[in-house]
């Protein structure tokens, strides 16, 4: 059941308990009729009941409450027309289920404070990895190169001949010009310029001959005809996750699976949007569950945890805009990263 629909359900269920309840209570105040009343409170509970598990936690016990108590009613409506003081005994019936309710609260409660937790330090971890990265690309790359520049112009300045000087111009020009399509790459990766420009479908379109490229595997992106349009479902902070969601799963297919093919494919109807990047590598033994990623980091070898912190990423992202992700491996044949979305997310 979608989450409006959901919603409305609660709500209806919610305010026909309620008014069972309320007429259940003015019955029991004015003595009317035992069996109305046992049959209105009997009727009360089971909204309430039913209206519990569509709303979350905190909502939810009140819900079970409110349950329990038309519960107790038509309990002691029951005792008062058997006349079997026995039965009271019924009365544990909705105070267990108020305890039960509570517990799981509680469990719910620390279960979605360590789940946070563990995305706030996967995302950290997120974080560290790309600063490493573009310190090392910085280092190993761009400074060297700019020191190269340094040394072959200053050794032509000690040289003082005009061949010399015109040798080191073109090849200092040579080492800027490398430095420049390096900052380039380094910068889309930041923030790709094409996707707030002409959107989601352009930028996955560079991405995907950019990492062709860049590790010599064939990307295929596989898109509709008809559904050109498919960026225009989106808002712009959904076309930027879905834009990290593929790159990070390119990125962990050409480094980690040693594929030779990755196919990206984007799929819509009118409710959702499916986008799928598959490649045919070695997949995984086990695909990690990024949400127990704390958990499993600590037995995992360095190539796993970071393909594992870029899962945990990827899953991330995918909550931001109420998206589910789905990766399936079979070891030998592949792995699979299934995103759908719901559209205007």
């Amino acid at each position: 059941m979608s989450g409006p629909r959901q919603a409305r359900w609660g709500l209806a269920l919610q305010a026909a308990g309620t008014c069972l309840l309320a007429v259940a209570v003015v019955l029991e105040v004015t003595d009317q009729p035992l069996p109305s009343e046992l049959a209105l409170s009997l009727a009360a509970a089971t909204p309430f009941l039913g209206a519990a598990p569509l709303y979350t936690a905190g909502r939810r016990t009140w819900m079970v409450v409110a349950g329990a108590i038309a519960l107790m009613l038509a309990v002691a409506s029951l005792v008062r027309i058997t006349e079997q003081p026995l039965l009271n005994a019924l009365h544990v019936v909705p105070l267990l289920l108020v305890v039960y309710t509570a517990s799981t609260m509680r469990s719910a409660t620390h279960r979605d404070r360590r789940l946070r937790r563990e995305r706030v330090r996967a995302r950290h971890d997120g974080a560290e990895r790309e600063r490493s990265r573009w310190a090392r690309e910085l280092h190993d790359d761009t400074l060297q190169e700019l020191g190269a520049v340094q040394v072959v112009l200053s050794a032509a300045a000690t040289d003082g001949r005009p061949e010399a000087m015109r040798g080191a111009i073109e090849q200092a020009r040579a080492l800027v010009g490398n430095q420049i399509t390096s900052l380039r790459h380094l910068i889309t990766d930041l923030r790709p310029l094409v996707l707030d420009e002409l959107g989601l479908r352009a930028a996955l379109e560079a991405l995907c001959r950019r990492t062709s490229e860049t590790f010599g595997v064939p990307v295929d992106l596989r898109i509709d005809p008809q559904q050109a349009d498919f960026s225009d479902r989106l808002s712009s902070e959904a076309q930027a996750h879905v834009y990290r969601i593929v790159q990070e799963a390119l990125t962990n297919a050409v480094k980690h699976a040693r594929p030779t093919r990755i196919t990206v494919g984007v799929e819509t109807d009118r409710h959702e949007m499916t986008l799928t990047v598959a490649d045919d590598g070695h997949g995984m033994p086990r695909p990690p569950d990024s949400r127990r990623w704390p958990a499993l980091r600590a037995a995992a070898p360095p190539a796993s945890t970071v393909r594992g912190v870029g899962l945990a990423a990827m899953h991330e992202r995918a909550d931001l805009i109420d998206a589910q992700l789905t990766v399936r491996s079979v070891p030998g044949k592949g792995t699979s990263v299934i995103l759908i979305l719901p559209e205007r997310t």
